[in-house]
């Protein structure tokens, strides 16, 4: 029996070209396999709807939500994406929850899941602790291994416990994997803990050893040169067909991966559509 393909729309990135559709920084994906269809991720506001019904996809039929880490670009379009579907699950991390915090314009400022949004809809959001399949062949996998010692979290991003202020492990990440015979296709939501430990990872898990695709945020803005060289790199050693780099990768990182890995790297904006095996 012939194995499943996927089918990925980008519905919520900081660029937006298409007539009719908008741009806001953050990430939203939409992937259809098998009959069924997962978001990953949801943006920052309701632009979710709004891109969604441009782009003809109709989020009452979503089977499921993965969120990738618990920052307000990635869950804040839940409210409204819960207004329009009474069913799907929201399968994520148990330090989702965690009050996020950001120093990255000098004083903290709360970067999280809306705890109203979370307390509201207790009912719809499930603990991801191992892995497991959601779509025929769609994974999520919560642990992500250190492969690279150069990939390591901002150190403006904080958890607050009380008064307390500490660096954010991002023990709540986690990222998706499609599993098929002609190569994989990682989502990622920004790579927080490295892009290449999140692909080296999928790889490990799968034991394959080709990337058809590697899809989402490196949150390489703002990283010094050297370590975008490295991650650029690193991803020398590693049999991948095509990036669909966007969002937190920042414009030198995009360029660094473009100048050297030429038409493999593609921006995922708005209403950019793979078909990977196809």
């Amino acid at each position: 029996m012939e194995s499943p393909k996927i089918d990925i729309i980008t519905l919520v990135e900081n660029l937006a070209y298409q007539q009719g559709t908008r741009g806001e920084h953050g990430l939203s994906f939409v992937a259809r396999i098998g009959g069924k269809q997962i978001l990953f991720d949801t943006g920052q506001s309701d632009l979710l709807v709004h891109n969604a019904k441009k782009l003809n996809v109709d989020l009452s039929a979503i089977d499921a939500v993965v969120i990738s880490h618990g920052h307000y670009d990635h869950t804040g379009g839940l409210s409204a994406f819960f207004g329009l579907n009474d069913h799907a699950p929201v399968w994520l991390r148990p330090k989702a929850f965690d009050e996020k915090m950001s120093k990255s314009t000098g004083t903290p400022r709360f970067i999280g899941l809306d705890p109203e949004v979370a307390s509201r809809y207790s009912n719809r959001f499930k603990m991801v602790s191992e892995v497991m399949e959601i779509a025929p062949g769609l994974k999520i996998i919560p642990e992500i291994g250190h492969y690279y010692g150069f990939e390591q979290p901002s150190q403006s991003m904080m958890v607050k416990h009380g008064e307390e202020l500490s660096a954010d492990l991002f023990e709540d990440e986690l990222f998706m994997v499609f599993d098929h015979p002609e190569g994989l296709v990682v989502f990622a939501g920004c790579a927080h803990r490295g892009i290449g430990n999140i692909c080296r990872s999928a790889m490990d898990f799968t034991g394959q050893k080709k990337i058809k695709l590697v899809l989402g945020g490196t949150h390489l803005k703002g990283a010094s040169k050297g370590r975008i060289t490295k991650t650029v790199d690193a991803f020398k050693n590693i049999d991948i067909e095509r990036f669909g780099l966007c969002h937190c990768t920042g414009l030198p990182a995009f360029m660094e991966f473009a100048g050297e890995f030429e038409e493999k790297v593609r921006y995922a904006h708005v209403a950019t559509r793979f078909q990977p095996y196809d």
